[in-house]
């Protein structure tokens, strides 16, 4: 077994460890896909190393090519590389097409692409890819059927009888020939005896089958038809396992923080926002449908529970909507104290408009703005915004004005918020954001006039004015 279970991640980081340790200078390769969840991955993953000191070299590649390339110039001439990891690549392939496996080199995948290639899974020792559960579950199968058609001894099923009875036979004549007495299964001079085989054996075959008792000569018939059509049904689930085509499986930010978890490493509110990012772009780039991203937000839940502090989230706002967003809490406070602000003003308006049930009486304070009962006044010579105005300067330090600031510390928490799923609506107009996605483009069919007719029909029934729409976010 090569690949690593979803409760023994901890095992493969291990390895990789304990050969790093061997070196001096950067003993771990790291070959990073582009993209967001290989980058939060990344960001997870350097954590880690950074905190037990092992030195490593990031190499971002877009294509395979890339890969082999890497490998002649990093792997090949440099001994110290004793680890590769891929961050969302390498799955799919055969690593031994494109990485040299010296004896010492050790191969971790953290990929979320499938199917798997099932010589990484089920062939190479040296390569450890990280399992999802995906292959414990539904490929038991499959492993039975790969090592049948791999380990499986192919040429004995044929002949395996017919060599046995003719061992004898052939060790006691044509010694010149040397008919392949202690020869390797699978040499290039016993492929080459099976590819041609001589007169004498095809003699002795043919002389063996007709001496063979009916019923055993049935009876070996019907074995071997049977093991044939055995390894043809495991060849036909191998195909249809390939031929399923491509899809996802569980987020590599995901898997790095499950690293993480099972090496003791506490969770910290930066690696949790940083698989959530990972996992929120499956989800937008539709490599995961929404009932897998649900499950995902069910699980980070706790674990958003445990990194925030107590009470950082009472002031944000919490819906059903499945999409999770990094809020600042000083700045909810300022949003509610706005909002009593409001509500005040509100209350101040009304009844100064003698509207029912408001109380027509202001509590009396002193000291205060005839203008605005709830502004205290402040003395002159202590209003610094007046001493500047009259000095005619701009800051209090061209004033000769002595100043104190309070370092008001933020506190930073993870929130669960609706979100729409429109492309790049915070960076976009509402329109262009809703015209480009792919479910309203589709429904809408927004690249024809008729389809951008019906978006404006769209726009309006929601009550916003083309402007409106048409406006930055």
């Amino acid at each position: 077994m090569v690949y690593v279970a979803s409760t023994q991640y901890e095992d493969a980081y291990r390895r990789v460890a304990d050969s790093a340790g061997a070196t001096a200078g950067a003993s771990v390769l790291l070959f990073v896909s582009m993209d967001t969840d290989a980058l939060c991955a990344l960001r997870i993953l350097t954590t880690l190393f950074k905190r037990d000191s092992i030195a490593h070299k990031i190499v971002p590649v877009s294509n395979y090519t890339e890969i082999a390339s890497m490998n002649q110039t990093l792997v090949v001439p440099n001994l110290q590389i004793r680890s590769i990891v891929f961050l969302n690549c390498g799955a799919q392939i055969d690593i031994q097409d494109f990485v040299t496996l010296r004896e010492d080199l050790v191969v971790m995948v953290i990929d979320s692409h499938r199917p798997f290639n099932l010589y990484n899974v089920f062939w190479h020792e040296q390569v450890q890819c990280l399992d999802d559960g995906d292959v414990e579950k539904n490929m038991v199968e499959l492993s039975q059927a790969f090592k049948d058609i791999e380990f499986g001894d192919s040429s004995s099923d044929e002949d395996a009888d017919d060599s046995d009875a003719s061992a004898d036979e052939l060790s006691g004549s044509d010694d010149e020939d040397g008919a392949g007495i202690g020869r390797k299964r699978g040499s290039s001079e016993m492929l080459g005896d099976l590819a041609r085989p001589d007169q004498h054996q095809q003699r002795r075959r043919r002389k063996r089958k007709t001496d063979m008792d009916p019923e055993t000569f049935l009876r070996e018939q019907q074995r071997k038809a049977e093991r044939r059509e055995l390894r043809a049904e495991h060849q036909r689930m191998i195909q249809a396992y390939y031929a399923q085509g491509s899809y996802h499986g569980q987020s590599c930010a995901i898997s790095a923080l499950m690293l993480a978890e099972q090496l003791g490493h506490p969770p910290s509110l930066d690696t949790v926002w940083w698989a959530i990012v990972g996992a929120t772009s499956q989800h937008m780039l539709q490599h995961i449908d929404a009932d897998g991203y649900s499950n995902v937000v069910r699980r980070m839940r706790d674990l958003v529970r445990r990194v925030c502090p107590a009470g950082a989230t009472t002031g944000t706002r919490v819906d059903s909507g499945g999409v999770m967003s990094r809020t600042n809490n000083a700045a909810d406070s300022a949003l509610g104290s706005s909002t009593l602000a409001a509500s005040s003003s509100q209350a101040l308006l009304d009844s100064q408009l003698g509207l029912p049930g408001q109380s027509d009486e202001l509590p009396i304070r002193e000291n205060v703005d005839p203008f605005n009962p709830y502004l205290e006044m402040v003395p002159e010579e202590e209003d610094e915004g007046f001493l500047r105005a009259r000095a005619g300067v701009s800051n209090n330090g061209e004033a000769g004005l002595l100043t104190s600031s309070k370092n008001v510390e933020q506190t930073v928490a993870i929130s669960e918020s609706a979100e729409l799923k429109f492309m790049l609506l915070r960076h976009w107009s509402l329109s262009n954001a809703m015209r480009f996605s792919p479910y309203v483009a589709t429904c809408l069919a927004t690249w024809s006039s008729k389809g951008r007719a019906r978006l404006d029909l769209l726009v309006a029934k929601l009550g916003l004015s083309q402007a409106e729409a048409r406006a930055p976010y």
